[in-house]
């Protein structure tokens, strides 16, 4: 274990920008009724959901929405991300076996190594089945094809196996081996994808939609089948986003935001900007590096929805400041959360963004939390 139209043998091709399909493909997509079980996880932890949210850069009144509210899959890994950091647990909680933070770091660092795909396929699997202490995860080489397999039928769920969430997450685990591999395609490879396998049973998945491949339900295990050729490619990990990531999660959130960064609909390029920022890029090159765009293009685009990079930057550190001034939060700590070099820098920032210094903002939210 690690944390539908068909069309067979469908292709992503990494390129200049990380990875493609060969036709645009919409926002790959879940709904907010489906993983609001995570709300009851975070309270059992003692975690903040309004601080994981907002970490996150997302709404705080998030599961607040219409169960059918869609949330883009790369926002649910980015919420586990916080999850994991914040709770110590790279399982996310789903795992009564909780994984320790930095286990990412010790698979990224194994991957580093690995010369084809196929062994990327490989050393992933051995690395969680070590850290797991059971053969969940699986190789399978027949034919003209490989599969990665995931076989949870011992693992030591927190919650009922057959329950619907845990059916999604692994469906989501699944993304996150398939986006992982993809990223490490080298230049002009064609990563093809034939089919998805899945535990649960049938229905409408729009989370796998994006895949554009026959999607197997009722299979009895989770897996991706690969052509051969995807096994024999060599493994571009110097380039590979998700490796350099801080955590897999990020990574594969990023990867997975930069599928339709380019088109003019979708959640749009001020809440891509805002994404890379709350991942702590607050350099315009920094952020168009990760969006795998050039600056003139970002500030094109940003020129385009009527704002500019410094406007979105000063706007989203002030939201973050102010909610973490609101939790608390010393203004050291704050200031240097939000990459300024000092106290005093920032101070002098937050009194242009409000008109007053951010000690009195502190003190007049402790104040209206007292007064009915």
């Amino acid at each position: 274990m690690i944390p539908t139209g068909r069309r067979d043998n469908a292709v992503l091709v990494k390129d200049s920008a990380p990875f493609c399909t060969d036709a645009t493909p919409s926002a790959p997509a879940l709904s907010v009724g489906s993983v609001r079980p995570l709300l009851s996880m975070m309270e059992a932890s003692g975690l903040s959901p309004v601080t994981i949210l907002r970490r996150a850069a997302l709404p705080a009144n998030l599961f607040d929405a219409q169960p059918a509210t869609a949330l883009r899959l790369s926002d649910y890994f980015r919420i586990c991300e916080q999850m994991a950091l914040q709770g110590g647990d790279e399982s996310c909680h789903v795992s009564l076996r909780p994984l320790m933070v930095g286990t990412s770091e010790l698979v990224q660092s194994r991957l580093r190594s690995c010369e084809t795909i196929g062994e990327v396929m490989e050393v992933l699997a051995s690395s969680y089945n070590i850290i797991h202490g059971h053969r969940y995860n699986q190789v399978h080489r027949r034919g003209g094809g490989i599969s990665y397999i995931i076989d949870d039928a011992d693992f030591p769920y927190a919650l009922d196996p057959d329950d619907a969430f845990v059916i999604l997450s692994l469906e989501c685990l699944l993304v996150y081996v398939h986006v992982l591999i993809a990223s490490l395609a080298p230049p002009g490879a064609s990563v093809r994808l034939r089919s998805v396998r899945t535990r649960g049973p049938s229905g409408e998945r729009g989370h796998l939609g994006f895949l554009g491949v026959t999607i197997r339900p009722v299979a009895g295990v989770f897996g991706l089948d690969y052509d051969s050729a995807t096994g024999a490619l060599p493994a571009a990990t110097a380039g590979s986003p998700v490796l350099s990531a801080r955590t897999i999660y990020g990574g594969v959130a990023d990867m997975l935001d930069r599928l339709d960064i380019m088109a003019p609909d979708g959640l749009g390029i001020v809440a891509r900007v805002e994404r890379e920022l709350a991942a702590g890029r607050f350099e315009q090159g920094e952020v168009a590096t990760a969006l795998g765009v050039s600056v003139a293009t970002l500030r094109r685009r940003l020129g385009e929805s009527g704002t500019a990079f410094r406007d979105v930057r000063a706007a989203f550190l002030n939201r973050q400041a102010r909610a973490a001034l609101a939790e608390g939060l010393s203004i050291a700590d704050v200031a240097e959360s939000l990459g300024f070099s000092d106290g005093r820098s920032f101070a002098r920032a937050f009194r242009q963004w409000n008109g007053m210094a951010p000690g009195d903002y502190r003190d007049a939210s402790r104040l209206s939390e007292i007064v009915p």
